[in-house]
C-alpha cells in the first residue's frame, strides 16, 4: 500500500504544475497510512483558502494529552519537506497551512495554523 500511495503521490505531484490540481486528499492519506503519526491525530484536507492549501489536524488531547507538546506545523513540515515530490511542490510555490481541531476537556476548538511556504530552516 505504501508503494502504491507513493507512486500515486509522485504522479499527482508531477502533473500538479500543469493541471493546477493539488492532491490534498492523497497527501493526507499518505500521511495517515505511510508515516508514523502521534496517537490520536488525524490529518485531512480541507481545500484552498486565500492561496493556501489547507489541511486540518484533528487531535484528541483528552485521550492523548502527552501529544499536546507537539505542533501540527512540525508534522506538516515533516510530510511536505521529507518527500522529494512534495518538497518540489513547496519549492515551486505551493503554500500549505495546517489548522488544529483540538478536543480538550470535551470541547473542540479550531485554531488556524501558520503557513509553510519553504522547506528551509
Amino acid at each position: 500500500m505504501k508503494k502504491y500511495l507513493a507512486a500515486c503521490l509522485l504522479a499527482a505531484a508531477s502533473t500538479t504544475a500543469s493541471a493546477d490540481v493539488f492532491p490534498g486528499p492523497l497527501i493526507a492519506t499518505f500521511y495517515m497510512e505511510a508515516m508514523s503519526t502521534p496517537k490520536g491525530w488525524e490529518l485531512s484536507y480541507k481545500g484552498k483558502e486565500g492561496g493556501n492549501e489547507v489541511f486540518i489536524m484533528r487531535r484528541d488531547l483528552d485521550k492523548h494529552p502527552q501529544t499536546a507538546i507537539l505542533k501540527p506545523i512540525d508534522q506538516m513540515r515533516r510530510l511536505m519537506c521529507g518527500d522529494d515530490a512534495l518538497k518540489a511542490m513547496v519549492k515551486n510555490g505551493v503554500k500549505v497551512r495546517v489548522d488544529a481541531r483540538d478536543k480538550v476537556d470535551g470541547k473542540v476548538k479550531l485554531v488556524k495554523g501558520p503557513v509553510l511556504s519553504s522547506c528551509q530552516g
